[in-house]
């Protein structure tokens, strides 16, 4: 598998010649604010929270990798004339240091949301020629308990650069971190569903700590711990064991990952593989076109496959 996660500096170079032309943003009153965030993820939430007075640009489209996306023009550009970047963060968008600093603006007001609230540790990996050391899991936002921050994060973001809309950003935080609630409650309501015993489950990828944490379940091992490695046969011979051993009901692969290698794990281990969860990136249509009904459509098919 190639590497994906290093930025190509001389693609950059040539995305950046175009922007520090553009004109600066506009501040006026009438304008709404124009906001570019890292995910289709982050997106949604900032939608959900600034409503009709911000127009929301998230450079990784939907299906995208939020960790080995590469930027083009078009998310220069969006780059190069927004008032507020927020970013998920905790080292789960390894390319956009580097790109927002490629823009030159020193005026743009960058917000990283999982900031203090990432506090599950990641062992040290390696990919390609690239070595990690020790870090903090970034996928916070799959425990919605914490996105409730994140929206406070974002409402009082909004609020700075447009203070003629506090008032409706705390309207309209509140409103959604209702919602979130009401989530919450559904998944736990969902988990006693399955039986004790059975609440446990291996993934593709490392993501699902935070959600696993929250509602009482357990990874038992993941084929890689993040997107660009590349399992050794050992790795997974032990995986299939482990899963046999631990009495695993089934693994469970991300819809942006090839599935074939799982396949042959779960044929391996004889249980049942899911292929279909959603994690980083939503989606145009159904199943995943919000945070909201991703969790939800995620939730059920871990219950429906695991009871």
């Amino acid at each position: 598998m190639s590497n994906r996660f290093a930025p190509r500096s001389g693609l950059l170079g040539i995305l950046v010649a175009g922007v520090f032309l553009l004109a600066p943003p506009a501040s006026g009153a009438s304008e709404p604010l124009r906001v570019v965030t890292s995910t289709t993820v982050v997106a949604d939430f900032v939608r959900n929270v600034g409503g009709n007075r911000v127009v929301v640009r998230p450079l990784a489209p939907a299906g995208a990798d939020p960790h080995t996306f590469q930027p083009t023009p078009d998310s220069m550009k969006a780059l190069a004339s927004a008032r507020v970047a927020f970013f998920n963060g905790s080292g789960l968008e390894e390319w956009w240091s580097k790109t927002v600093k490629s823009v030159g603006r020193k005026d743009l007001s960058m917000v990283e949301l999982s900031k203090g609230l990432a506090t599950i540790k990641t062992p040290g990996h390696t990919h390609g020629v690239h070595s990690h050391t020790e870090g903090l899991d970034p996928h916070v936002w799959l425990d919605p308990v914490l996105v409730k921050q994140y929206a406070d994060r974002i409402r009082e973001a909004l609020s700075r650069a447009d203070t003629a809309g506090a008032a409706s950003y705390a309207e309209r935080a509140k409103a959604y971190q209702a919602e979130l609630d009401a989530l919450d409650a559904w998944i736990r309501a969902e988990v006693e569903k399955i039986p004790a015993g059975r609440r446990k489950i291996v993934t593709f990828h490392n993501a699902f700590q935070y959600f696993v944490k929250r509602y009482g379940l357990t990874v038992r091992g993941f084929v890689v711990a993040s997107p660009g490695q590349e399992p050794s046969a050992k790795a997974l011979a032990d995986l299939v064991q482990r899963i046999k051993t631990e009495q695993v009901p089934a693994v469970f692969i991300e819809a942006d990952f090839n599935p074939k290698l799982l396949e042959t794990l779960g044929r391996d281990a004889g249980v049942k593989v899911v292929t279909n969860l959603y994690d980083g990136s939503l989606t145009d249509g159904p199943p995943a076109d919000s945070y909201l009904s991703m969790m939800r459509h995620n939730v059920t098919t871990m219950v429906n496959a695991l009871r």
